[in-house]
């Protein structure tokens, strides 16, 4: 590369003097956030298939020569940002990413540009201060603890009450790390094989609900237990999990000889919402000598406002909770957490380097799975600082009302059916028209439960199609899920809304419900029903 070469690249991409004195990519850079954040485009989910999207990516090759920024940003609107969910869209109400405050993607740029790694305080000196009172900051909402643990906390540098994580299934992961070499003393340094065989036990469960979030298998698999290693217990139709049944599966662990690790709670089902009752896992573990670990990931931010404590009660019972900011704390992806009731249970993935993560350093890789980390902090820290706890309290009782008229929609509109309820903002219900619900009530009142299976399986035909058009019609979006769990029998094909989206107003609810009456009569008459 010549010089001039290289000068003219430091000159365009480098210097902020340059950038000054030609500031028009800057604003067109600007504009497309605005755009964006403001939710401009009329349609929330893009139209174009996939497949024929595919064909705008298909370069084989990497570019020889790069672009000016301008024509970039042009490509990026047309291609990118015309084809991506508008998830600030105020009929976006599908999935749990969230409708952002502007303060917030100012504070992403902000961790892009200041770039601090983590792992030491090195390379993230007032990083590794903010990330710590952030963590305690959550683990005070969790567990309640006095003054002088978050003094401490904040000070020594040799206590960790938590790991900032990039998701909640690397949370999951880290909490059942420590569960298992806590409960198998030695599995870390010398393999499960070795630790199981010295145990002298015949294997190794972890228990969990039906609603148990997939990255527990894959936590399971990846620390060598296998996936099969979750014990699924039933849920009832409440979602939670079947107490009676817990015990049942417990029993069949001891006769077989296989030591329970874990009980897993989970604090918010991504499918249904649910709280399993924590308090009595908690006992139930606490019994079977058992680590208890909550998976908050969804429900935990509630936690900020009182009025919703008495569903976690005995969450600060847990050894270890998950909780993600990029869900209900409103803040970019990825944002997440795994907190410890005991401070020293990080410990026991403890690991030092020669020339970083020194003993005693304060530096916060030494108790994270994960090496290289961003500022993720930040975002917390920044909404915590604008918000406040008052904000956020404002914004989950705006959530409760949002799903209390949805609830209220789904239940004045004779063919819809709410099919599970919850209190953290998620509802599932399916259209049913009217007879044909009439229809089902009479099949299972009369015990005939083959035919009320066919006439549900038709039902979940006619669910799933729905959603699969109103999608593809990209006015509006709702997700879907399928539960076991129902009052029908088989599987229940249900659509889903998660109901935070702070844009999203009741005469927003209504035209989606319409849309989709809409839709689905139009299916009638195509199915046949």
């Amino acid at each position: 590369m010549t010089d001039s070469r290289l000068a003219a690249l430091l000159q365009q991409h480098f210097s902020i003097d340059a950038l000054e004195r030609a500031p028009a990519p800057l604003r067109h850079a600007l504009r497309l956030l605005r755009d964006w954040l403001g939710a401009s485009r009329a349609r929330p989910y893009p139209s174009t298939p996939l497949a024929e999207l595919a064909a705008l990516f298909g370069a084989p090759a990497l570019p020889a020569d790069g672009m000016s920024v301008e024509a970039f940003l042009d490509q990026l609107d047309a291609t990118v940002l015309a084809n991506t969910a508008q998830l600030n869209h105020p009929k976006y109400i599908g999935h749990m990413t969230q409708a952002l405050p502007w303060i917030s993607v100012v504070a992403e740029a902000l961790t892009a540009a200041l770039n601090q790694n983590l792992v030491k305080i090195e390379t993230a000196y007032a990083a590794t201060l903010i990330e710590k009172q952030v963590l305690g900051w959550l683990h005070r909402q969790v567990y309640r603890g006095g003054d002088a643990l978050y003094a401490e906390a904040m000070a020594a540098p040799n206590i960790a009450l938590g790991n900032m994580v990039g998701g909640g299934t690397m949370g999951n992961l880290t909490a059942l790390a420590v569960a298992l070499e806590h409960q198998l003393p030695g599995y870390r340094k010398d393999g499960l094989l070795a630790a199981l065989q010295r145990s002298g036990h015949r294997g190794l469960a972890v228990i969990g609900s039906a609603r148990s979030h997939y990255s527990l298998k894959k936590a399971l698999a990846t620390l060598g237990l296998g996936e099969n290693a979750l014990r699924v217990v039933p849920v009832g139709r409440d979602n939670r999990i079947d107490l009676a049944a817990l015990e049942v599966e417990i029993a069949a662990l001891k006769a077989a000889g296989v030591k329970l690790v874990a009980v897993v709670g989970i604090a918010g089902a991504t499918e249904t919402g649910s709280i399993d009752p924590l308090a009595q896992l908690a006992a139930v573990a606490r019994r079977e000598g058992a680590w208890f670990h909550v998976d908050a990931a969804w429900g935990g931010a509630l936690l900020l406002a009182e009025q919703f404590r008495p569903l976690y009660d005995g969450i600060e019972l847990a050894d270890s909770v998950v909780l993600d900011g990029h869900k209900l704390l409103w803040v970019p992806m990825p944002q997440s957490m795994v907190l410890f009731r005991d401070s020293a249970s990080l410990n026991l993935l403890k690991h030092n380097a020669n020339y970083i993560l020194r003993d005693n350093s304060g530096d916060l890789g030494q108790t994270s799975l994960e090496g290289s980390r961003r500022f993720d902090a930040l975002k917390l820290w920044t909404s915590f600082k604008v918000l406040g706890v008052s904000g956020y309290r404002t914004l989950l009782e705006q959530a409760a009302t949002l799903t209390g008229q949805m609830r209220a929609l789904l239940r004045e509109q004779a063919d819809f059916e709410l099919v599970t309820d919850s209190d953290t903002f998620i509802l599932t219900y399916r259209y049913v028209p009217q007879r044909l619900r009439r229809r089902m009530a009479q099949l299972l009142a009369d015990g005939l439960l083959e035919a009320a299976a066919a006439l549900n399986r038709q039902l979940n035909a006619l669910n799933s199609e729905l959603q699969t058009r109103q999608k593809e019609r990209g006015h509006s979006f709702v997700s879907r899920t399928v539960l076991e769990s129902t009052a029908y029998p088989g599987q229940t094909t249900v659509l889903r809304v998660v109901l935070t989206n702070m844009t999203t107003t009741e005469e927003h609810l209504r035209e989606i419900l319409a849309e989709q009456a809409g839709i689905g009569e139009g299916l009638l008459e195509q199915m046949g029903l």
